[in-house]
């Protein structure tokens, strides 16, 4: 029987590998195994190490395993959400869009009305309004880059548990 996470759905690491059947490496097992069970989880390392990977995974086993769920993604500049972040969700999602369903598009991923994930620019706050559900997940990709701003209006929408 697969592992299960909070709230007795699929946990992160037994998404990955039995749903996306990837094989994650100690630090993004330790990330995503984090995601349950924290309010917030910073990743702080260098280039090429698989933090995007990592956002990926859980961005697709959040929206799976939660309903209703939004999931919001940014980073410093849309090119950024489109070509690294999306481009490996969309990647991760191809193989295995059977099982996972929903429509996917180029920066967003639509499960239902009340059950989606997107990528927003971090260029302007006013991008962040107007989101609610019981079930919020945000990724900053490339945080550093996003402004304090920014960080105030995420902040505004992390109503929920």
């Amino acid at each position: 029987m697969p592992e299960s996470g909070a709230g007795g759905s699929l946990s992160p690491l037994a998404f990955a590998n039995d749903v996306l059947h990837v094989d994650l490496w100690s630090k993004q097992q330790e990330v995503l195994t984090a995601l349950p069970d924290h309010q917030r989880v910073a990743v702080k390392s260098g280039n090429g190490l698989g933090k995007g990977f990592s956002a990926a995974v859980a961005v697709l086993w959040f929206l799976h395993c939660h309903d209703p769920a939004i999931v919001l993604s940014t980073a410093p500049t849309f090119r950024q959400v489109r070509h690294i972040l999306w481009r490996q969700i969309r990647r991760l999602y191809r193989p295995a869009r059977e099982e996972l369903g929903g429509k996917m598009l180029d920066t967003r991923w639509e499960m239902a009305e009340d059950r989606y994930a997107m990528g927003l620019s971090a260029e302007s706050a006013d991008e962040f309004q107007g989101f609610h559900s019981s079930n919020m997940l945000i990724v900053a990709d490339e945080a550093e880059g996003v402004s304090d701003e920014i960080y105030e209006a995420i902040e505004a929408v992390m109503t929920s548990a």
